[in-house]
């Protein structure tokens, strides 16, 4: 390994580190660096994280290998309860990039019902709202939208999973398509404001709901 010319701390995903720094003009082919460390040059910053080995080829190029996690890494069995609970990590730039990703697909759904309504209320007053939900009806990602429709729409979706799939009833298949409006039992904000919500399978079974809630101002009854 090269010499380093200083150390500094650094803050990584296990906490603050005191890491070797180098300086790249110092680097010569066949030197090799393990990670945690910092290689600095004129016009950037490398940060060699955790688990990463950085190694300099014969051009001059800095090739960085990066050590895969672990499945033990990701789950912590916490032993010191009989049940055994189970803490699952979450990788936090992972999290943030799916977080957006379903975001990204509701804001869609969103411009998609803009563009493509005739009502004034959906295409210039942009009362309506979009969102992702899991299978048994949980909220995942919504877009900006109206606050009290999406305060909402997770109960909306949560009761037609209850109650398509209670006793005595065929359940949710393929193709079908929900629409409600129900202020008092089915989740809805006010009568005006229609839900529909629209499951979406694979191999047969239900992946999530995407679900969109607009007002219409031609339904009758006191809003």
């Amino acid at each position: 390994a090269p010499p380093a010319f200083g150390s500094c701390r650094a803050y990584f995903e296990n906490g603050w580190e005191t890491v070797s720094t180098y300086k790249f003009e110092d680097l010569k082919p066949g030197h090799e660096i393990l990670g945690p460390a910092i290689i600095v040059q004129s016009i950037s910053t490398i940060v060699l994280e955790i688990g990463c080995k950085a190694f300099v080829t014969a051009d001059g190029d800095l090739d960085i290998t990066v050590q895969p996690k672990k499945h033990e890494d990701d789950v912590h069995m916490d032993t010191s309860n009989e049940d055994q609970k189970v803490e699952i990590k979450e990788d936090p730039v992972q999290l943030s990039i799916f977080a957006h990703r379903f975001m990204g697909i509701a804001e869609q759904m969103g411009r998609t019902l803009a563009r493509t309504a005739i009502s004034v209320n959906i295409k210039e007053r942009l009362d309506f709202s979009c969102a992702l939900f899991t299978n048994d009806g949980g909220l995942v990602a919504n877009a900006p939208h109206i606050p009290v429709h999406l305060g909402a729409m997770q109960s909306a979706v949560r009761f037609q999973v209850e109650y398509w799939n209670s006793e005595g009833r065929e359940g949710i298949n393929e193709g079908d398509v929900f629409v409600s409006n129900h202020p008092q039992l089915a989740g809805g904000s006010h009568l005006p404001d229609i839900t529909v919500i629209t499951p979406v399978f694979h191999e047969g079974k239900i992946l999530f709901f995407v679900a969109s809630r607009g007002h219409h101002s031609d339904i009758g009854g006191i809003s």
